[in-house]
């Protein structure tokens, strides 16, 4: 199949949605497939905040009216134009809850007061606009993939009449990176250490639960002061929000960035990964930490629930209590079909099968011929 996969992000693989692109772009093309993957940025210069999408969407629209014939086109919904729903079997594939993040948006600057006062209506008219476009994305789509179960639960609750053309899938990480976090897997110590090192991944934002999370260590640090915590890959916000003197005495620390190749150090210096999202997309950091041999104590927001049927005893709900600190699992190894759901290659299958019914067929022999390849 022609295949043209569209993410919103500058192609990188340290920006989340891109990585998700690049990694599922691979896997298609190890099947065969032969996969465009575009993405609009950068904008032109001067772009303003309120001309982002607008410009995003004229530069798809350029773009397929200069470019060879796709069977399928994977995007977010958005970005989905008339000309778009037109030229060819269209997956609205959602890698974030799109509507609640919108509206965690404008709380946002709610929460801000009187700083936000001139800016919050033109803010909320875009959000409102964003969230227009998502819902007409979404109608005009073929098929719609929601990102795990909680979302595709969430969505069949609120839109039942798209119910028909929603599916969901699930991410995973790098072959790459699943090499070496079984190596951090392998050689990480059983049993409860004295001293439990606990890890928390991720931006410094409203709806990864930080609040909660700052609570948490400080109650737990007076029940337990010899156990210490690590906030990694949160930016310079995190700082000053934080107990000055946990960071003075080292029973806090703080990590602003990290990269690629840090994460692997990182993950096997620490015993129990805490997940506190209110609303999350996946959680890469789960599958991170899971395979790594860490046990997980979560919130049921993004892949949480999802991973739980792998590893049954490694995540747990959050807050930890003492007694579950004191009784955590020896084996940390993934449950059963782990890596056929949770790799590249098993999720462009599963992705294959199941847009195969949704392709629109001409008289194109090609078309034909890619059709009976998948099916």
């Amino acid at each position: 199949m022609r295949i043209l996969i569209i993410t919103h992000a500058p192609l990188s693989r340290e920006l989340g949605a891109s990585q998700i692109a690049m990694n599922f772009a691979d896997a298609l093309r190890l099947r065969g497939d032969d996969v465009t993957l575009w993405s609009p940025q950068p904008l032109p210069q001067g772009t303003r905040w309120w001309q982002t999408l607008r410009a995003m969407r004229m530069r798809l629209d350029r773009f397929l009216k200069t470019h060879q014939h796709f069977d399928v086109i994977d995007c977010p919904s958005s970005l989905i134009t008339r000309l778009v729903s037109r030229s060819a079997t269209v997956v609205a594939r959602n890698t974030q809850p799109d509507l609640l993040y919108l509206w965690i948006a404008i709380n946002r600057h709610r929460d801000l007061g009187f700083k936000s006062v001139t800016r919050f209506p033109f803010e909320c008219a875009f959000t409102f606009y964003h969230m227009f476009l998502v819902l007409l994305g979404w109608g005009m789509a073929d098929r719609i993939m929601c990102l795990g179960n909680l979302e595709l639960r969430w969505m069949n609750r609120w839109f039942p009449w798209w119910r028909a053309k929603l599916s969901s899938y699930f991410i995973g990480l790098s072959d790459e990176d699943q090499r070496a976090l079984a190596t951090v897997r392998r050689g990480r110590e059983r049993g409860v250490p004295d001293q439990i090192r606990f890890l928390w991944i991720g931006r410094w934002e409203k709806h990864k639960g930080p609040g909660v999370l700052l609570d948490f260590i400080t109650q737990w640090h007076l029940k337990r002061p010899q156990d210490t915590f690590t906030i990694a890959g949160c930016g310079p916000n995190a700082e000053g929000s934080c107990p000055a003197q946990l960071l003075r005495s080292g029973a806090l620390k703080i990590i602003l960035s990290f990269g690629r190749d840090e994460l692997y150090r990182i993950l096997a210096e620490h015993d129990v990964g805490l997940f506190t999202s209110k609303i999350e997309g996946w959680g890469l950091s789960l599958n991170e930490m899971l395979e790594s041999g860490m046990t997980i104590f979560a919130t049921e927001a993004g892949g949480a629930n999802d991973l739980r049927s792998f590893f049954k005893q490694q995540v747990k709900p959050f807050p930890p209590s003492l007694r579950a600190i004191t009784n955590l699992p020896v084996s940390a190894h993934p449950g059963e079909n782990y890596y056929e759901e949770f790799t590249w290659k098993g999720i462009a299958e599963k992705y294959v099968r199941v847009i195969s019914t949704e392709l629109k067929l001409d008289n194109d022999p090609a078309q034909t011929a890619a059709a009976q390849r998948v099916s």
